[in-house]
């Protein structure tokens, strides 16, 4: 018996193939190749392809070359299909027992074969110069990620943004779900295993049919009416196209409303626009469908016949009996307070229609047929299903006139007493008929899409570079600030994959670090003292943190990191604002059942007391709880979460009467949180300064020095800094994990176990000696280095401390375990350009700029276009990992990957706000001379050109001239303008 795995040692069929046909093809060379069944004992394949695709099996599909290829396997053992660069037939290799031999053939089947590779090469598309994913519908798809866009709706002049803006994902043929406020689902999600399904199948979709026929179903794309298709993913909208052999042409805008006043709280709208290419009038029937989310998502789980008994289909219809809006309602009193709903305004010869015909039973529209074959869809019942699914497909008739087109606008929304004080019985129907009102002129679907472009024009002109590179320029300048705008408001909580309804985490106030700089720059500075007072109001009297919420907070103090993100996103937006006010307005304290306010400055002294004085170990370093950053570090099994801790600790008081001591445990302590204290700590006292606190200064400045001398003498490890301390070890069998000497390695080859937030935070907390930076940056090499970047943690066997961690719950190579986590690269990053402008040795801040930018472009999601089948992703948004194995990019989209690569950049370019001005000291690469900056603070702009020649340089050991407006300055620091002028800085470096 023979047991075979992915994993292991089986030869793949290029390697056979390769071995097999040695002399006969290149080194360099790509295959694609197959095993022809389950014996492993023939195997087929393609040579001398432009880039690695799945060509083998594609020519499969086709019936006269399977023939073809199956008959000489019959007698053969293996066939490899050599292609050529000119017109020529194609060389086949065949291998039988030892010996090649060689085939031609014929002209048919060689042109045959190369139109089947040109197509599956270049059917992922491009990216054009705006940064958008043009695709072939007909194109097989690399990965689950690649061929998604993401929308957004706009609150940001409405009440809590953060969790009321509405957000989609959308794939290249309309499919995905729709959430509105928090985790509610407009459009019901895909609740299966299949990554690539993340909205139910119906959602988005329509057929069009002619004279009792369906001629046309949105996502059948195989369809022998359909001629040719084409997908255009941009920033916040998604447009598809599609041209019929019967002489239609078909537009598709999907994008979601900007929110008004007496609007459904969130809309997405689908505009098809038929365009009649024949020289005759065709009657159409258009049929659209969708289903709507469940009202208790959990329900289905555990019981559908619950998530069904507890709806029925409602409609909402004029006076002439047209349905304004298809709806569900449900009988849960909690439901009554969200209506969805599908509305559609057929657009007529100038005539503005709403649909007469509709089904709402899912099984009544399919019946013995498929979605792509519906038998339902030719006459709709006009049912009102007594109980769900909330299945609903509605209809109106089209005539449409010789070369002439028609415009069917729909819109499906949520209609909600969420954040609406004035909300009864009739808001749903108040606000669907000022929807239909304003809608029913054809021209609005356009103004509104127009006013979400202004937006994000806008928001992107915080910065906009120039550096010579036109992919480079095009993605920094337009499609990373969308995927941070979009996580700004979305977080983790949705994207193609994330198919349940995970919450709003606190640590990810970091999207706002970067955000914060292109909202400022428009003009929304309130907006972003709103979003990071909602995440303060999460943080309890006590200190710690709510990990994650929606409306409410769950999981109190059980993630130790949590609370100490807030103190970074403060001191960075009072550098970028010198808006010191904020630190005095009155935050909500969390966790509290009556209302209870404090300072802001109050709330991060509560972090400061109780990560660094109350809730830390025996080494005076922050305890790791449940897990700090790295979610999969569960190391003490025993845990306490903050409330039971803080119980806990005021029975110690009652005890001891000590008051002021750490907490008593024997707990496991962070070195991450560690250096996060260490920098909050750092930063507190900057603002304690402006506060004009001395008394507190004095404080921080104690705990500050006396937190470096324990992270020096406990957390570093001869070469490298550990990443967690053990107390519960009585006989010190294991004293710390990370660095050389932890006895955890799963490497025979490798002394210790390497973690690389260590390096990151170390350097960006100001803990780590240009030695130490250098003798990590070995250790990196040595032990985390991949070609497709840095790992997150080497091979290591924490089942020896802990169950339920990283290495018991992953193969190695994922995620977080040795798997490369590219928010932890992107951190990295910005830890080496800071330290390349900073260290002494010359040739070690060239190393460190060089690995940077290595990893950077690693990151940059467009050059998985180069090789798109074997690296996945999207071309478009960065995903959270890369397998250190393969390089693939592994889902989710949404990471903070997106976010911490803009502050690399940033920090690359040498941006950095301060009260007295913007200090500039850009740390370029070695190949690169010019760069060109376009920042708008919001108050003035500047233009700034730097340059220098080929080679390392840096402000810190370089001459350097500085012109600001013509005038050379002392320095680089450039005032901070507020007269709402252009300014022209040039930087040279030599």
């Amino acid at each position: 018996m023979k047991e075979l795995v992915e994993r292991g040692t089986q030869q793949s069929a290029e390697e056979v193939l390769r071995k097999t046909f040695r002399e006969k093809v290149g080194t360099n060379t790509i295959i694609d190749a197959i095993y022809y069944d389950s014996t492993y004992k023939k195997a087929v394949g393609v040579v001398n392809l432009p880039i690695k695709i799945p060509i083998t099996l594609a020519l499969f599909r086709d019936k006269e070359i399977a023939v073809l290829i199956e008959n000489i396997l019959k007698s053969n053992e293996f066939v490899l299909i050599k292609l050529s660069e000119r017109v020529e037939p194609i060389n086949l290799l065949i291998s039988t027992k030892c010996e090649i031999t060689e085939k031609l053939l014929s002209f048919d089947i060689s042109n045959k074969i190369n139109k089947i590779v040109q197509k599956i090469t270049y059917g992922v598309g491009f990216i054009n110069d705006e940064g958008e994913h043009e695709i072939d519908l007909l194109a097989p798809s690399p990965g689950p990620h690649f061929y998604t866009n993401l929308l957004l709706g706009n609150r940001v002049d409405f009440p809590h943004p953060l969790q009321t803006t509405p957000k989609s994902v959308v794939d290249k043929l309309g499919r995905g779900s729709f959430r509105s406020h928090a985790a509610t689902q407009v459009l019901a999600t895909r609740w299966d295993m299949i990554q690539e399904e993340n909205g139910f199948p119906a959602n988005r979709q329509f057929y069009l049919l002619e004279d009792n026929k369906l001629i046309f179903y949105s996502a059948n794309i195989i369809d022998k009416n359909i001629e040719s298709g084409k997908c255009i993913h941009s920033q916040n909208q998604t447009k598809i196209i599609y041209k019929t052999k019967c002489g239609l042409l078909i537009e598709r805008l999907i994008f979601l409303l900007p929110h008004e006043v007496d609007m459904p709280i969130a809309v997405e709208a689908q505009q098809i626009i038929i365009r009649n290419n024949t020289n005759r009038s065709r009657d159409i029937k258009i049929v659209y469908t969708g289903m709507f989310g469940a009202v208790a998502p959990g329900a289905l789980m555990e019981d559908v016949l619950y998530s069904n008994i507890i709806m029925q289909a409602k409609i909402l219809t004029d006076d002439e009996g047209s349905i304004m809006a298809i709806t569900s309602d449900y009988y849960p009193l909690y439901a009554k307070g969200d209506y969805r709903f599908h509305t559609m305004i057929s657009h007529n010869e100038n005539v503005a229609t709403l649909p007469k015909e509709f089904c709402t039973n899912y099984s009544e529209f399919v019946g013995s047929g498929s979605l792509e074959r519906p038998e339902g869809v030719f006459r709709l019942s006009n049912n009102l299903n007594r109980k769900g699914p909330g299945f609903f497909a509605i209809s109106s008739k089209l005539l449409i006139a010789p070369y002439a087109k028609t415009t069917v606008d729909n819109f499906t929304g949520l209609v909600s007493s969420k954040i609406n004080d004035s909300y009864n019985e009739d808001t749903f129907k108040v606000e669907v008929k000022n929807l239909i009102n304003k809608y029913s002129d054809e021209k609005e679907i356009q103004i509104a899409l127009n006013k979400n472009k202004a937006f994000l024009n806008a928001y992107g002109g915080y910065l906009q570079i120039n550096s010579g590179n036109i992919q480079f320029d095009n993605y920094v300048n337009k499609n990373l600030p969308f995927q941070v705008l979009y996580q700004t408001f979305v977080s983790r909580s949705f994207d193609q994959t994330q198919k349940g309804y995970r919450e709003i985490g606190f640590r990810e106030i970091q999207d706002i670090y970067a955000s914060m700089y292109y909202f400022i720059g428009m003009g929304e500075q309130e907006l972003v003292k709103s979003l990071i007072k909602e995440w303060a109001e999460k943080v309890f009297e006590f200190g710690y943190a709510y990990h994650n919420f929606f409306w409410i907070g769950k999981e109190p103090g059980k993630w130790s990191d949590d609370a100490l993100w807030l103190i970074q996103a403060v001191y960075r937006y009072i550098n970028l604002t010198c808006d010191t006010s904020f630190l005095n307005e009155q935050c909500k304290v969390g966790g509290n059942s009556l209302i209870k306010t404090r300072s802001l400055y109050g709330t991060m002294k509560a972090i400061i007391k109780y990560s660094g004085e109350i809730s830390i170990g025996k080494h005076g370093l922050p305890l790791l709880d449940f897990a700090d950053w790295n979610d999969c570090l569960k190391l003490d099994e025993d845990f306490i979460n903050g409330v039971e801790k803080e119980k806990r600790y005021k029975e110690q008081i009652s005890r001891t009467c000590k008051v002021g001591q750490p907490f008593e445990s024997d707990y496991s302590e962070s070195v991450m949180n560690g250096f996060l204290l260490k920098l909050a700590m750092d930063e507190m006292l900057e603002m304690a300064k402006i506060s004009e606190d001395t008394e507190y200064s004095n404080e921080l400045k104690v705990l500050s020095s006396k937190l470096y001398n324990n992270l020096q003498k406990h957390a570093w490890k001869e070469d490298f800094f550990a990443r967690v301390l053990f107390n519960r070890y009585k006989n010190h069998e294991y004293t710390y994990l990370g660095a050389k000497g932890d006895k955890l390695s799963d490497d025979a080859n490798k002394e210790g176990t390497y973690f690389l937030n260590s390096f990151n935070w170390s350097i960006l907390s100001d803990c780590a000696t240009e030695e130490q930076i250098e003798i990590m940056l070995l250790s990196i090499e040595k032990h985390l280095k991949t070609p497709y970047g840095i790992k997150l943690i080497s091979p290591m066997d924490l089942e020896k401390i802990a169950k339920g961690t990283a290495t018991g719950e992953y193969f190695p190579g994922d995620r977080e375990n040795g798997g490369i986590f590219k928010h932890a690269t992107m951190m990295a990053t910005s830890a080496m350009f800071k330290a390349a402008k900073k260290v002494k040795n010359v040739e070690l801040a060239r190393k460190l700029t060089s690995t940077a930018y290595w990893m950077i472009d690693l990151v940059l999601p467009y050059n998985t276009m180069n090789k798109p089948f074997e690296t996945c992703g999207n071309p478009r948004f960065c995903t959270q990992y890369n397998n250190s194995d393969t390089g693939e990019n592994v889902g989710p989209t949404l990471s903070g990957t997106s976010t911490w690569l803009t502050l690399s950049l940033i920090d690359a370019f040498g941006i950095e706000n301060l009260a007295k001005g913007i200090k500039i000291n850009p740390i370029l690469m070695e190949k690169q001379k010019n760069l060109n900056l376009l920042i708008n603070t919001g108050k003035a702009k500047y233009n700034i050109e730097i340059s220098k020649p080929e080679g390392f340089f840096r402000m810190n050991d370089s001459t350097y001239l500085v012109k600001v407006d013509g005038m050379e300055i002392e320095g680089n620091i450039i005032d901070n303008f507020s007269d709402g002028e252009e300014h022209n800085v040039k930087i040279q470096l030599e």
